[in-house]
Parts: C-alpha cells; sequence; structure tokens
C-alpha cells in the first residue's frame, strides 16, 4: 500500500536535461552488504576514467572501504535508508545530481521522494515499473549477473573499455601463522544460507582425508567463531584449524591470496575470492531462474549447486544448502588443485569465417551440453572460429559429454568436448573466460589448426586476432 501511495503522490518522469560535466553521481549502498560492495567495486574506478564525480551513501562500517580503497570522491555515512525527516538535510548536502545509480532490487517508497526531490537527469534501476527510471534494466539485465548490469550503466553514460576487475583491500603486511591451503567458509549472514553443522563436519572432515598433506583452514566472522570452534572440535584432524584471528576483510583477503583452493557459500568470501583471482568453489542454492549474484564465468571458478525442493524458497522464504555430496566438491577442488600445478600454453590465432551452421546447431546442443557441464548454459549459441598459429590436439578435456541426440530427427547422436580457456584481445582490457568447443562428427576435427571456441556474446569491435590460453596438460601442440 504504502508503494502504490507513494507511486500515486511522486513518482513522475525525469524532466529532461542535459547531463552536466564533469557528472555527479550517486549511489546508494545503505543495505550494509560486503560482498555487494566488493561486486560493484569497479564501478568506481572505471566511471573515474570518464571524470565523473561519485558521491556514496553507505553505512559507516563500509565508510573506509569506499573512500580509502574504492577512491570514491564523497562519501555519505548514513544508519540506514533515509527517513522522512532525514531527506532534507541529505538532499541539500548531495547538492546537484546527475545519475542516480540503484541496481538492488526495487526502488522503495521512500527512495521515490529521494529520487523526487534529488531531481536527477538520470536514474538507472532494476524496477522498471516506476516512471521516474529512465535507464530501465530489470528485464533488459534479468538473465545478467551484477558485473554485467553495472557494465551495463558504464556502456550507456560513455565508457569504452571496461576492467571489470574487482577491488579488493588487501593487508598491509602477510602474517605466514595464517596460511592454510584450503580455506572453508560454510558461513552466510543467515542461517538458512550456511551450511547447517552435519553437512559442514561432514565435507571438512572428507577434505581433510582426502588432503592430510594440506592444511585446512574455517573461515568464521566473530558471531560464528564458537560454532566454528566445536566444528573444528568434532571433525579432529590434525591439519583443520579455525582462524578466529581473521576478523577483519582484510585479514581474511590476505589469507584468500596466499591459499591454493577457496571453498565458500553465497556470501562476500565468493566475491572476494573471484577479485583476487583465487581457485574457488562456490556453493550455491540450485534455481530455476536466473541468479545475478553468480560469481562470473572463469577458469579458477567452480559452482556447487545444492538442490532445492520445487518452489522452496518462494513458500518458506528459506533456502536449503546442505542438499549436495563430499564429491560434488572434492572433485572441483582436485581439478583446480591439479590446474595450479600445470604451465599455462599461449597460442597465437586468427578469427576466420566457419561453416555458418553452428548458430543452428549450437541452439539445441548447449542445452543438452549444460545438463551436466551447466557452466556454458550462458553461452552465445554460435562458435568463434579460430586459426591457430600451431596444430593442436585436445587430449584431457575438461569435460567429455555422453552422446548427445541434439537432431531434430533424435536418430543420431554425437559426443562433445569441452576445455576451459581464456581468450586475450587488444581492445578488451582483460582476459575473457572460454571454452574450447569440439563436436567429434565436426570437419573441423580433420583440422588440427582450426578449432571452435564458445563464450559468453563477445564485442570484438572488428578484432582479427586474439591470443588463446590453455592448460598445458591438457592438449598436445605439434
Amino acid at each position: 500500500m504504502a508503494r502504490v501511495l507513494m507511486r500515486y503522490l511522486v513518482d513522475r518522469q525525469l524532466v529532461p536535461r542535459d547531463l552536466a560535466q564533469p557528472l555527479h553521481i550517486v549511489l546508494p549502498r545503505w543495505d550494509a552488504k560486503l560482498g555487494d560492495a566488493i561486486v560493484s567495486s569497479f564501478f568506481f574506478r572505471e566511471v573515474h576514467k570518464l571524470g565523473a564525480r561519485v558521491t556514496v551513501l553507505t553505512v559507516p562500517e563500509l565508510v573506509d572501504l569506499h573512500r580509502l580503497d574504492f577512491g570514491v570522491d564523497r562519501v555519505i555515512p548514513v544508519a540506514c535508508a533515509p527517513t522522512l525527516t532525514g531527506l532534507g538535510p541529505l538532499v541539500r548536502e548531495l547538492g546537484s545530481v546527475d545519475v542516480f545509480v540503484h541496481l538492488v532490487g526495487r526502488i522503495q517508497p521512500i527512495e521515490m521522494l529521494f529520487i523526487r526531490m534529488l531531481k536527477p537527469a538520470r536514474v538507472y534501476s532494476l524496477d522498471d515499473a516506476l516512471h521516474c527510471v529512465s535507464g530501465k534494466l530489470g528485464e533488459a539485465t534479468a538473465k545478467l549477473n551484477v558485473v554485467e548490469r553495472y557494465t551495463r550503466v558504464l556502456l550507456d553514460l560513455g565508457a569504452t573499455r571496461i576492467n571489470r576487475d574487482y577491488i579488493v583491500p588487501l593487508p598491509e603486511r602477510q602474517d605466514c601463522d595464517t596460511v592454510a591451503h584450503i580455506l572453508v567458509n560454510p558461513y552466510a549472514s543467515r542461517p538458512d544460507k550456511s551450511l547447517g553443522f552435519a553437512r559442514a563436519l561432514s565435507l571438512v572432515r572428507a577434505l581433510a582425508d582426502a588432503w592430510p598433506q594440506h592444511h585446512i583452514g574455517i573461515l568464521c566472522s566473530p558471531a560464528s567463531s564458537v560454532e566454528a570452534l566445536q566444528l573444528e572440535h568434532a571433525i579432529a584432524r590434525s591439519n583443520v584449524r579455525t582462524l578466529v584471528e581473521l576478523d577483519t576483510p582484510r585479514a581474511v583477503a590476505g589469507a584468500i591470496q596466499r591459499a591454493r583452493v577457496v571453498v565458500s557459500v553465497d556470501t562476500a568470501i565468493v566475491h572476494m575470492a573471484v577479485g583476487l583471482k583465487a581457485a574457488l568453489v562456490a556453493i550455491y542454492p540450485a534455481s530455476n531462474s536466473s541468479n545475478p549474484w553468480l560469481p562470473p564465468l572463469s577458469p579458477h571458478t567452480r559452482v556447487v549447486f545444492s538442490r532445492q525442493k520445487p518452489r522452496q524458497y518462494p513458500h518458506t522464504g528459506r533456502k536449503n544448502m546442505n542438499e549436495f555430496s563430499d564429491v560434488d566438491v572434492i572433485q572441483p577442488i582436485a581439478e583446480l588443485l591439479q590446474e595450479s600445478i600445470d604451465a599455462a600454453l599461449a597460442v597465437d590465432a586468427h578469427i576466420v569465417s566457419g561453416l555458418g551452421v553452428a548458430t543452428g546447431t549450437l541452439a539445441r546442443q548447449l542445452p543438452l551440453i549444460s545438463q551436466s557441464f551447466p557452466e556454458v548454459a550462458d553461452c552465445h549459441p554460435g562458435t568463434l572460429n579460430l586459426q591457430l598459429s600451431r596444430p593442436l590436439r585436445l587430449i584431457h578435456p575438461h569435460h567429455r559429454s555422453a552422446p548427445l541426440a541434439w537432431t531434430p530427427s533424435g536418430r543420431t547422436s554425437e559426443v562433445f568436448d569441452l576445455l576451459r580457456i581464456e581468450l586475450e584481445f587488444d581492445h578488451i582490457a582483460h582476459r575473457v573466460p572460454a571454452w574450447l568447443y569440439v563436436a567429434h562428427g565436426s570437419p573441423h576435427r580433420q583440422t588440427p589448426t582450426v578449432h571452435e571456441v564458445i563464450a559468453t556474446r563477445l564485442e570484438l569491435n572488428g578484432a582479427q586476432r586474439c591470443r588463446v590460453h590453455l592448460p598445458a596438460h591438457a592438449v598436445e601442440l605439434a
């Protein structure tokens, strides 16, 4: 009712006006979530390249992070979302605002009034229903992750080469006494987002037995430290220890940077590991819809899904993080540990024209392949065809499918090999995660210098060359 009333009273289309230069961008971050702040951190670095001036509204605990580490021009501490009495002083303190960026859920009634009083020239939001939202990103980015949503804003503001790497604050000095080869974080902000005691006990004990030569550290917050120490005692393995001394984000980041693998439920630890390019096994609840908070695709990241009962979350408001097996986590850890040992190869390639049939065939193949290899589910249904500088043969794929009957008739079947790789382009600031795609029935298999690659949709901008980075153990070069 409050939303309907506020929409009737104050929700109006923005008055058209030219954007001032330099832009004044306001971004509210009063949700007090460290993980959300880490994911959006690159936005501040990239928007400064446009000469913009940025103000962030956030809780006192995150003020220094935004000011000192993210380089935000102005950070205004707020206890929570503004109240009616606090709106006037806050609006006067902000002054003229050109762009208001709100990419977390729906705009609340009090925020509608706040926008009405600020009178920005442009509002970016996922709340497409509101008249005041000129940059409607809800439906347009429904299947994109949070990083891509902030990227859409940057592109609309005129950014070109965007570096999506997160900013993760590290300690000034590293304490070698806190090193753990495998870091495990079973805890989140709510019990239903955390592993249950029995599930965490079984998992960490299995890891300790699988790698007795590795030190395994249990991450916890001050609020979960008592349970973590009880977990350590119940596990009763000499190579397992609760890292209670890691009581700040910087200290945790230092441990993540030194670890060989990080295992974490969906929380800030996942996004810190992504930002530090650490080997990561992230545990998320399975969902029938797209989850924008999944870590971006990367050769260093694996996602394990906890199975959910149909309509469990809509009916109960709670997630179940415990429906997976120890093997579901042990297997990707073993892969990541092995790949950290293997040296990477780099091969130059020319982008060439393909046979012109992949777009139609991949649209039918990808849904079948992704049932057993879900990380390729969001790939564009078309291949990038590469003429490599050296003949290459794939000998150890990361995934080999079962024979799949993908043709319309269903009378024939085909096997597909997938290998995690990275592509490096001159016009893109970071390496792009991709997969070498080998269809066993493809005529390309007869030409070892020509290979097909799949990835999420790429803006090639006329690029004719790239560099392919591959794990050395998986391929054979002539």
